[in-house]
């Protein structure tokens, strides 16, 4: 191969390099050390027994149950809420630009920073929430949102849709602004209504980017971490404990191999769950 066909690969050379260093030695790293007793010095290989270990936790189930719970809940509502406000905001009227970047502005806010804010918002005492509800009347309502056993993982999940719905917003946005202007002039002729305009032309015209955004959002939910650890930290008992919550606190706890042995089984959950999902949506995609 000659120095001028070959100049092109040489620019994937330094992201390769980075790619290697920061995830194929570290992927293959812990995939060694999840089946050894690992102390962050020394490792004595044990086999299964982490995994063994992981299965047989008595929380188990309701870390995963969290972790399915935390996912249905935020993918739906986000991906919802996106899809309305791409709708409504896709629409020229004055200062739309404006409202449009006061939707995205919590995407680029650090997850724990947002944690943080609303764990303030929601105190029991002294947030604005309760302070409001009880300014208003609503004393019935008012509730320890982050450290009652019932509500509080809805109470983050709550977080979490506030936080991404903008960026559902900005991706389905830009697949209703790809849509020729042609297709409402002709259903507008026919007489279509703003729904049938919507369910036969809008609707079917953006699900590459409502599958692409609804598969980001299972993903996401099933890795979660930060919100519920700036929120609730897994509490109050394990009421928000979700997996990588559990990790990162065997970790702190001196079972790195175990927690090791974790990670890789939320990998294998992920994919699990991604793979026959994309198929399946991309299947519908080709239908439509």
């Amino acid at each position: 191969m000659s120095k001028q066909k070959l100049y092109p690969y040489t620019m994937l050379v330094p992201g390769l390099l980075l790619f290697t260093v920061f995830f194929i030695i570290p992927t293959f790293q812990g995939m060694y050390y999840s089946f050894t007793a690992w102390d962050g010095f020394t490792a004595r290989w044990v086999g299964m027994e982490n995994f063994q270990s992981f299965f047989m936790q008595s929380e188990l189930t309701k870390i995963v149950k969290n972790t399915i719970l935390f996912t249905i809940v935020t993918s739906i509502f986000k991906v919802l809420f996106g899809l309305i406000l791409a709708v409504l905001l896709s629409r020229k009227w004055t200062a739309v630009g404006y409202v449009q970047t006061i939707f995205y502005a919590p995407v680029i806010l650090s997850n724990i920073a947002v944690g943080l804010i609303f764990v303030s918002l929601l105190h029991p005492e002294t947030g604005i929430v309760n302070m409001t509800l009880r300014g208003i009347g609503l004393e019935n309502l008012v509730r320890d949102w982050l450290h009652d056993r019932t509500i509080a993982l809805y109470s983050a999940s709550a977080v979490e849709i506030w936080k991404w719905s903008g960026f559902n917003m900005i991706i389905l946005l830009a697949g209703i602004q790809t849509i020729s202007g042609s297709y409402y002039e002709a259903a507008n002729i026919d007489g279509a209504t703003a729904w049938q305009k919507f369910i036969h032309i809008t609707f079917p015209l953006i699900m590459p980017a409502f599958n692409n955004i609804l598969l980001l959002n299972l993903i996401g939910g099933l890795k979660v971490f930060d919100i519920i650890f700036a929120t609730t930290g897994g509490g109050p008992g394990t009421a928000t404990e979700v997996i990588n919550t559990w990790i990162y606190k065997s970790y702190g706890s001196g079972f790195l191999g175990e927690a090791s042995a974790g990670g890789f089984i939320l990998a294998f959950m992920v994919a699990l769950v991604a793979v026959p999902t994309f198929s399946l949506l991309r299947r519908r995609e080709v239908e439509l």
